[in-house]
């Protein structure tokens, strides 16, 4: 992939370059249309001046009159030509296109019989020696008994040549230069601006797992990079989070898998050291505790399936309302021996497209939670009649704070009171959250104002 710097260059350095050329060649077509107006003026002063030398000064007879002859044109041409600047040339021709009048600084060369195209217009030339020329063509009128005389004047254009190749030196001495000068800065400027983005970088590759607190500094930073120094202090956070919510999960694992496992091994060391007073008490104790080992192992065993589940996962239509009934029947035994009252508002009609056996999961254990923590012989309310919510339940929770329900759904959740002397492992809501999040229903947890906590299951 190319670098912004790299593709920066390479698009705006040429760009310059053109832009260069094309204000050179502007400035160029317009020095030199000036210069050749210059020499075109000249060029009608002298055709006016022929002009003036060859008017008649009596006015012609009827018949006949003092009318100017080639020969008289002819002199009086080289007498004007005399008295002008020998950069001047010209030559006149008769009717016939015989040459009547010609500068002696044309020597034997010969103009070219002005054309139709070429009258009372000026263009460019070359003379034999190979110098350049500006010519204008006109025709004098000598009256109807002479007839028109077409005539060409033309001027040197060494010194506008010269004035012409002096500004090119120029343009491209000053163009290199400031197309130099103007890569130079470019490359400057684009560092600087690009040193945000650089220090973005180095600060990124320096966080690791213990510097995630840190969080990246958004002064002197430009406002089109400041989004995203925003969204990297917010994944900085999250990522944060995460990592101690994972040490959290850590601490709380290893404890407990250390009570049961210290539990099972001071038994047995009790039963090993005085085996005659040992009791099938001990005996079930020790059962007690793998079960609740092996529980906890399971748990997780289920929760990584289901994160790692991904593409596996298949739908079809399943009925809620009989995976509800199956999962409150699991529940019976424990239902009523805490004379818990439940109260269904089911739709039997209600058919969603989804997994049933991790839909049987979340209301599996969505219920088992509310039978066991809900205070005894109070009531739990089980909803599933619209599309909207698939399953809602709600229990009374004196215990819980709003505060708690942001950790709910962690690995290992258990209200501080009730951590110790329970046979679960805080696994359930986690299991739940995650397979819903597997098959794209969305489960979320609220407290009203009389310490009703609401789980819901909706689509997303």
């Amino acid at each position: 992939m190319k670098s912004i710097r790299s593709q920066l260059l390479f698009w705006l350095v040429p760009s310059f370059i053109v832009i260069a050329i094309l204000a050179a060649a502007t400035l160029y077509f317009s020095e030199k249309r000036r210069l050749n107006s210059g020499l075109d003026n000249e060029l009608n002063k002298l055709a006016r001046t022929v002009q003036l030398a060859n008017r008649i000064p009596i006015p012609p007879r009827r018949f006949g009159g003092n009318m100017r002859s080639p020969k008289e044109i002819a002199k009086n041409t080289k007498r004007l030509l005399n008295d002008e600047n020998n950069t001047f040339y010209l030559q006149a021709w008769d009717e016939d296109g015989a040459t009547v009048s010609k500068s002696e600084n044309l020597a034997e060369y010969q103009f070219s019989y002005p054309s139709e195209q070429h009258q009372q217009r000026h263009y460019n030339s070359r003379l034999a020696s190979g110098e350049d020329i500006r010519m204008h063509s006109f025709t004098l009128r000598l009256g109807p008994r002479v007839g028109d005389i077409p005539v060409s004047v033309a001027i040197l254009k060494t010194e506008t040549n010269k004035q012409l190749a002096t500004l090119t030196y120029k343009l491209i001495i000053g163009g290199t230069f400031f197309c130099c000068l103007l890569s130079f800065i470019l490359v400057f400027t684009i560092r600087r601006t690009l040193a945000p983005i650089q220090y973005l970088s180095k600060k990124v590759a320096e966080v690791e797992a213990g510097s995630l607190h840190n969080r990246l500094n958004v002064e002197g930073v430009p406002t089109e990079i400041t989004p995203l120094i925003s969204r990297l202090n917010q994944l900085l956070a999250r990522l944060e989070k995460s990592f101690e919510r994972e040490r959290q999960f850590n601490n709380d694992l290893a404890h407990e898998l250390r009570t049961p496992l210290a539990a099972i091994r001071t038994t047995s060391e009790v039963a090993m050291k005085w085996p005659e007073q040992s009791s099938v008490d001990d005996y079930r104790y020790i059962a007690e505790s793998s079960a609740q080992l092996q529980n906890t192992i399971d748990s997780l065993l289920s929760l990584a399936r289901i994160e790692n589940s991904g593409s596996e996962i298949l739908l079809e239509k399943v009925n809620v309302s009989i995976v509800i009934e199956e999962c409150i029947a699991l529940q019976s035994t424990l239902v009523k021996k805490r004379g818990i009252t439940l109260a269904l508002s089911l739709n039997e009609q209600h058919v969603i497209e989804s997994n049933p056996h991790l839909l049987r999961i979340i209301i599996s254990n969505l219920i088992s939670n509310a039978v066991e923590y809900a205070p005894k012989n109070s009531e739990v309310i089980i909803h599933s009649n619209n599309s909207h919510s698939i399953f809602t339940i709600a229990n009374l929770a004196p215990n819980i704070g709003k505060n708690d329900l942001s950790t709910m759904f962690d690995r290992l959740w258990r209200k501080d009171s009730s951590r110790t002397g329970t046979n679960h492992v805080g696994l359930g809501l986690s299991i739940a959250h995650s397979a819903a999040t597997a098959i794209s229903l969305k489960l979320t947890v609220e407290l009203d104002d009389k310490q009703m906590l609401i789980m819901n299951l909706a689509e997303e």
